[in-house]
């Protein structure tokens, strides 16, 4: 079977040689060619691989070293460079291994940071950093964290404040969240002054800052075993410090979720600003920066929907976009990007997305073991 065989083809061809110094490439363009002959997208925009590494998560460009970072919950952490400038990842290698989910990674000031499940910590790069150097004795800066496996992926990032942002999901489907369980927290790049930016949130792994008004947005994943359509899958707006967003009491703007019906939400509780279909899994968001894409883009959100894995029939595995208005708000939400999805057999399921300094778009997908490249041209 074609699917079959090119699922597990990529994934063979994916691991890297050596402990550190593998040097795999992208593969022919045949090998990929039934996937991307599937996308849909608005006229002008194009897809590509730009690399492939075993489920790749988060992505974090780091400009100053011309490097991609990419995270995983493999326990591996891979970095990327395109030195001539074509698309395409010409060097893709193995900087760590068998850490503990390192799903969310971020990059500031000469060191890249690492939300694992248990603790988040920093590694600073070496001058001159390159070669096959391996990611070692990462400085923890945050080891209290809830330590449960389940919604344990966390998200990371550096917010326009300097502080890094880091997303604790709720170690449940529906339940009570306990201490730092449930939030969104921030610190200091060296762990200090810890600050609960966003209660009330089941599973976030994705979240992003409006370019112009410097508010910020997340994504929240629905509650499983309510049935194929509700909850609603959410996109937030963080307008004050420490907001109530309603789990476990609400899902969505108002549904009463299992075993919290006679429960009373919080009176402030923040309703989402955009609802999307439930099980969509959203994940990863960017706002729109660059220039490549056309001017109607710019400070527009993609958010990347990882697909259903419990509904009766599958939803998502594809890229919305939402769009906002010139004041910063979120007005409405269309497909950007889809053909993951054929029929109930999925061939790919995009997680997360960022941007090159070219403006073209990254775009994780840790089922088909690819990054895929979007560009534009006229």
């Amino acid at each position: 079977m074609l699917r079959a065989r090119l699922w597990v083809g990529g994934l063979i061809g994916l691991v890297a040689v050596g402990a550190f110094a593998g040097r795999p490439t992208v593969g022919s363009t045949g090998e990929f060619d039934p996937i991307l002959s599937r996308i849909n997208l608005p006229p002008g925009f194009e897809i590509s691989v730009f690399a492939t590494t075993p489920k790749p998560r988060s992505l974090v460009v780091a400009a100053p070293l011309n490097m991609v970072f990419v995270g995983s919950y493999q326990g591996t952490i891979h970095s990327l460079v395109d030195s001539n400038a074509d698309g395409v990842a010409d060097e893709i290698l193995r900087r760590a291994d068998g850490l503990n989910t390192p799903n969310g990674i971020a990059y500031f000031d000469g060191k890249l940071f690492v939300a694992l499940t248990d603790r988040v910590a920093f590694w600073p790069i070496p001058t001159g950093f390159g070669a096959t150097l391996p990611i070692t004795s990462l400085i923890d800066i945050k080891s209290d964290l809830p330590r449960e496996f389940a919604h344990g992926r966390r998200y990371a990032a550096f917010g326009p404040d300097q502080k890094l942002y880091v997303a604790i999901g709720a170690p449940c489907n529906i339940c009570e969240p306990k201490g730092l369980e449930g939030t969104i927290i921030r610190m200091n790049p060296d762990g200090s002054d810890v600050e609960v930016v966003a209660r009330g949130v089941r599973n976030s792994v994705g979240f992003d800052w409006h370019p112009k008004t410097g508010v910020l947005f997340f994504t929240d994943n629905g509650a499983d075993g309510m049935g194929d359509d509700i909850p609603a899958d959410e996109l937030n707006m963080v307008t004050s410090v420490g907001q109530h967003f309603g789990f476990p009491f609400l899902g969505g703007a108002s549904v009463k979720l299992t075993g919290f019906e006679d429960a009373q939400a919080p009176a402030d509780a923040v309703a989402p600003v955009i609802e999307f279909q439930a099980h969509t899994a959203n994940l990863g968001i960017h706002f729109y920066r660059g220039g490549m894409f056309p001017s109607e883009y710019r400070n527009d959100a993609f958010v990347a929907q990882h697909g259903s894995w419990n509904r009766t029939e599958a939803v998502g595995y594809r890229i919305m976009r939402i769009r906002f208005d010139d004041d910063g708000n979120a007005v409405s939400k269309e497909v950007f990007a889809d053909g993951w999805l054929e029929g109930q057999f999925a061939v790919g399921r995009p997680v997360s997305i960022t941007e090159l300094p070219d403006g073209s778009l990254l775009v994780s997908d840790d089922f088909a073991n690819v990054i895929y490249r979007i560009s534009y041209s006229d």
